[in-house]
């Protein structure tokens, strides 16, 4: 599992959260803000998070180690995964998962996560 992996299923799982009075789901409702206003409400981003925090809890060390170093900070790290703390690596993983869910996010286009291969987008 790379970050890419984590991006999409982060972003399956939100796709199933619609909140109170909206008919679209967060996911959905978080790009057509970006979309239109450049900028996006914190109640359909906060739900994103939490699933990105659940799904952290919810990865296995070896999962965690492989996104982590498939990851800029991981991939540029002296220390090996193996022995770089889990809860910093939990840290990591957060804040640059994020990245990359916003980024996703805020695109124009309807692809995929960044850096997918256009091969990656089929069914």
């Amino acid at each position: 599992m790379d970050y890419n992996d984590a991006v999409t299923e982060v972003l399956d799982k939100a796709a199933r959260i619609k909140l109170p009075g909206h008919r679209l789901d967060v996911v959905s409702t978080a790009r057509r803000e970006f979309a239109t206003r450049g900028s996006c409400d914190s109640k359909f981003i906060d739900p994103i998070e939490e699933t990105l925090r659940e799904c952290i809890q919810r990865w296995s060390v070896i999962q965690k180690r492989q996104i982590w170093e498939s990851t800029e900070s991981g991939s540029q790290s002296d220390v090996r995964a193996d022995v770089y703390a889990m809860d910093t690596i939990d840290m990591d993983l957060e804040g640059e998962l994020m990245f990359h869910l916003i980024e996703y996010l805020s695109l124009d286009s309807g692809g995929g996560p960044a850096g997918l291969d256009e091969d990656d987008h089929s069914a």
